[in-house]
């Protein structure tokens, strides 16, 4: 590596290290006190040296590390010398405001119902009103469902990045799961004037899942993919077995995301550009990183090779601890509204809400 750059590395807070031929060959002084020189990635990876693999070295990688038994967060990108990752720790005040965020969800959950309630018999004096009310209703029923949308990251995403939620994972046909969810999934991102391109696994796969969680996590990225592709462009989805582990890939050729933003994706509640409407309030890739955690998997996010954004996600095919369940207490986190009209509410046509053509 070049002296002048191993000697602006060495002023890093982060630990920064380079990776060559699967191998750390060099350290910052941050990294000296936690790596070893001579130490394989795969001991920072775990077991998603699988996941690792699959990237394509184009652009600027995200991807999290276990160093010490503390998560961090790692950048990464391809040199000529290897492979440099600078590595970001957790911090305790973010954890603060996941619980900050849990609890003020529960207090807009009340005005929430309320509103829903009354909504219901204001749309019901609708079904005769003239156009410009059915347009009204529309925007209506979308804020309604954004908000649910948002109460359910606050609360159930919340819970996530607190590691204070389980993942009830049962048997699953993950093949007819993911041919259901495009299924469910193709004519609202097909409505927006995007395309949905689904590979599903060469063979018949199954694992022990929690379907919800799944999906939430496959809905999430569709809708991070949809803000950032024009109508025209194409939005991928692929699953592939590999070994003991099913990767899923949801992709884009979108207009992509700017390498300043690379290094803060998996970061809670984190700054983006002012006055971007697209951005939420941090939580989508987080939540999904969590759910994947939740399934002894993880995630990274990358360019994609043909442009636009990449991320893959890993999850255990192995059985998963037995759990007693009642399926008299199951709740839906949606409040029985369709779930793909709440997770993608923020990015599909006001029209796709009018709640005089919603089942």
């Amino acid at each position: 590596m070049d002296t002048r750059i191993q000697q602006v590395l060495e002023l890093f807070m982060q630990p920064a290290f380079l990776v060559r031929d699967d191998i750390v060959t060099w350290c910052n002084g941050a990294a000296r006190g936690i790596l070893a020189e001579g130490m394989p990635i795969s001991a920072l990876l775990e077991n998603e040296t699988a996941l690792f693999s699959h990237w394509s070295r184009d652009g600027v990688l995200q991807i999290p590390l276990i160093i010490c038994g503390v998560e961090y967060n790692a950048s990464v990108c391809a040199t000529q010398d290897g492979d440099l990752f600078v590595a970001s720790r957790r911090s305790h005040e973010l954890n603060m405001t996941a619980a900050t965020v849990v609890s003020a969800s529960a207090s807009l959950r009340k005005p929430l119902h309320m509103m829903v309630s009354a909504a219901d018999e204001l749309f019901g004096l609708l079904e005769a009103a003239p156009e410009d009310a059915s347009v009204a209703a529309s925007q209506l029923n979308r804020s309604i469902y954004q908000l649910v949308r948002l109460c359910g990251q606050m609360s159930d995403g919340g819970q996530l990045l607190l590691h204070c939620k389980e993942a009830h994972r049962e048997p699953t046909d993950l093949l007819r799961f993911l041919d259901d969810f495009i299924l469910n999934a193709r004519p609202l991102v097909e409505s927006a004037g995007v395309q949905l391109v689904y590979t599903p696994p060469a063979a018949s796969v199954h694992g022990d899942v929690d379907r919800a969680l799944l999906e939430r996590a496959l809905y999430n990225l569709i809708s991070n993919a949809l803000n950032y592709t024009p109508r025209g462009g194409t939005i991928t989805v692929s699953a592939q077995k590999q070994e003991h582990l099913l990767l899923l890939c949801v992709s884009d050729n979108g207009e992509g995301i700017e390498q300043g933003t690379m290094s803060t994706l998996f970061e809670r509640f984190s700054v983006f550009p002012l006055g971007d409407s697209r951005c939420g309030i941090g939580l989508g890739l987080p939540m999904v990183r969590e759910i994947a955690r939740l399934h002894d998997g993880t995630m990274m996010v990358d360019a994609n090779p043909g442009g636009g954004t990449r991320v893959t996600f890993s999850l255990s095919l192995e059985p998963a601890a037995l759990t007693l369940r009642s399926h008299t207490v199951r709740y839906d986190y949606c409040g029985n509204f369709h779930h793909g009209l709440v997770e993608l509410s923020d990015v599909l046509d006001t029209r796709m809400f009018n709640p005089s053509e919603i089942q």
